[in-house]
């Protein structure tokens, strides 16, 4: 009697177990995930695009209403409709659309952190290409900018440090910044120092040795921490 009751128990877990594969399969989202409301002045919906940045091609359109959000990542900044944002959510088998044109009740993360930082990638292989060379040497705040495609933002890299203290965004101490946040040291005073993390320890920034290199964290002297770029 037993047995029969042992085989019955493990035939219902199995059945549950598949329909709830087949469930997710249609469609429906995990307990994790969550919805908003695209909301555009101009009625048209926000661009999809590829990656967490408008410099990724735009892959399709996202009309104003709901919409399912699976997981989101911080990108570039864009003012929208809800102000700026660093937040880029992510539409299941979609794209990335900018959080700054959807209303989720929250300016914070309301989804899980995507696993895919297409950004950061970019900014990594940015570094990767140029690994070895001395051409940025007392420049690790432009190095770190012109790998996110951009110049100019801050004068130094104790100046973005110090926005993101102001911002409430600095993860001070923390020696396991994700990839493709900003790295930051106390060093070369009144300027700092920069890099960015890969996510597994280690960073790039200049000054490796004495030119752009991989490394270690802390490696140098004086770790401040890490913060997503607000650029």
């Amino acid at each position: 009697m037993r047995t029969a009751l042992i085989r019955i128990t493990a035939r219902l877990s199995a059945i549950t177990l598949l329909a709830g594969t087949a469930l997710l399969g249609t469609g429906v989202l995990p307990a994790s995930a969550a919805t908003g409301t695209v909301v555009t002045d101009s009625g048209l919906g926000v661009t999809i695009r590829s990656g967490n940045a408008t410099s990724f091609s735009a892959v399709g359109t996202q009309p104003n209403g709901p919409v399912e959000i699976d997981c989101q990542i911080y990108g570039e900044p864009v003012t929208g409709k809800y102000g700026r944002s660093l937040i880029w959510d992510h539409v299941p088998g979609k794209g990335f659309i900018s959080d700054s044109y959807v209303n989720t009740g929250s300016s914070g993360l309301v989804a899980p952190l995507c696993t895919s930082n297409p950004r950061a990638d970019k900014s990594i292989a940015w570094y990767a290409a140029r690994n070895g060379s001395t051409a940025y040497q007392g420049y690790c705040e432009m190095a770190a900018e012109n790998s996110y495609g951009t110049t100019g933002v801050w004068a130094s890299a104790k100046a973005g440090w110090n926005d993101a203290v102001a911002r409430g965004a600095a993860h001070r101490g923390d020696l396991n910044p994700p990839k493709g946040a900003l790295v930051y040291w106390d060093l070369a005073a009144p300027y700092g120092h920069v890099g960015v993390a890969r996510g597994d320890g280690y960073f790039w920034a200049t000054s490796v040795g004495g030119k752009i290199g991989l490394a270690k964290l802390p490696y140098f002297s004086n770790y401040l921490g890490w913060a997503w770029p607000n650029f």
